[in-house]
């Protein structure tokens, strides 16, 4: 019985020790580190909605939606709950089709805009 004690005492002064030696340990990241990470991913994302929403909002893409039947801004509310890494891809695909709108090259601009489209309809069923 005493054999008992002693080995229960010791149980749980090494869970007690250990404990309270885990309570004084730092961060791997500290707080501010962390807010910058949180603050830098929520203006990347901003930029990437922008970039989605401004090849959306271009008269192009609305008339080629408007022939496939496609509502524009339906897609234009879903952009908002997109994750990152889904806006992150799209955005890719919407600043090359605005900078193929703003070269003037209509043949690739309308694939990638109904690329583009078609990914964000996608989106919105699979939701």
């Amino acid at each position: 019985m005493r054999i008992r004690r002693i080995v229960a005492s010791v149980i749980v002064s090494s869970l007690l020790w250990s404990a309270s030696a885990m309570a004084q340990q730092r961060h791997v990241v500290d707080d501010t580190a962390l807010r910058q990470a949180i603050a830098d991913q929520a203006v990347t994302d901003q930029q990437n909605r922008d970039a989605v929403i401004g090849v959306l909002q271009q008269s192009h893409v609305r008339e080629l939606a408007g022939r496939l039947g496609l509502n524009v801004t339906r897609a234009e509310n879903a952009v908002s709950t997109l994750d990152s890494v889904e806006l992150a891809s799209l955005a890719e695909s919407a600043r090359m089709a605005d900078v193929q709108l703003a070269g003037g090259a209509n043949t690739i601009v309308i694939s990638t805009t109904t690329l583009l489209l078609i990914l964000i309809i996608v989106i919105l069923v699979a939701s």
